[in-house]
C-alpha cells in the first residue's frame, strides 16, 4: 500500500505539524488466517510532527471490516477503530514524502482480535454434524446431559 504524505511545508520549522486526511479504499487480505474484505473507503487521519532529528507521525484508522465469525464461520461485519504512532529519522525521509502505507498495513494486522465473533452468544457449529447451533438444534450425543448431572441442569435453569 503506497500512501505518501509530503511533509515540505513544515520540514524548515520545528514544533510545527501538519494534519492530513485520507480515504483509503483497501484490497480483501488473509489476516491471521481468515479472509478479510473491507466496507471501503476506511477513513485515515494523520498528524506528522517536525522533531529536531526525527518525524513523529501519529495516525487514527476507521474502518468496517468483514470476516468469518470464530464459532459458526458465518460472515458478519465489524468497526474497528486504532491508533498507531511511530517516529521517522529525517534521513530516511525521500524527495520531502514520508510513506506511512506499511505502518498501516503492520497494524493493521495487530488490531484485529484473535477470535472475531459475530455475537457474544454465538452458539457456534456443533463439534460432531458441523451445523450451525444458531440457526438449528441437532440431536448430537454431545448435546444430552449425562444423567448423573442432571440436578445440576435444573439449578442452572433456576438461575435464569
Amino acid at each position: 500500500m503506497n500512501i505518501k504524505v509530503n511533509v515540505e511545508s513544515i520540514k524548515e520549522n520545528l514544533g510545527t505539524n501538519l494534519k492530513q486526511e485520507f480515504d483509503v479504499f483497501l484490497e480483501d487480505m488473509l489476516i491471521q488466517g481468515r479472509e478479510i474484505s473491507f466496507e471501503n473507503p476506511a477513513k485515515f487521519d494523520v498528524t506528522i510532527i517536525n522533531s529536531s532529528e526525527e518525524y513523529i507521525v501519529m495516525a487514527h484508522v476507521k474502518l468496517r471490516a468483514i470476516l468469518p465469525c470464530s464459532r459458526c464461520l458465518e460472515e458478519f461485519s465489524m468497526n474497528l477503530e486504532f491508533d498507531f504512532n511511530f517516529e521517522l529519522s529525517k534521513d530516511e525521509v525521500v524527495d520531502d514524502e514520508i510513506s506511512v502505507g506499511e505502518g498501516l498495513l503492520k497494524e493493521l494486522r495487530l488490531a484485529f482480535p484473535m477470535q472475531a465473533v459475530c455475537d457474544e452468544q454465538c452458539k457456534g457449529l456443533c463439534p460432531s454434524c458441523g451445523k450451525n447451533l444458531n440457526q438449528e438444534d441437532c440431536d448430537c450425543f454431545m448435546h444430552k446431559v449425562d444423567p448423573r448431572l442432571a440436578k445440576l441442569q435444573k439449578l442452572l435453569k433456576e438461575d435464569e
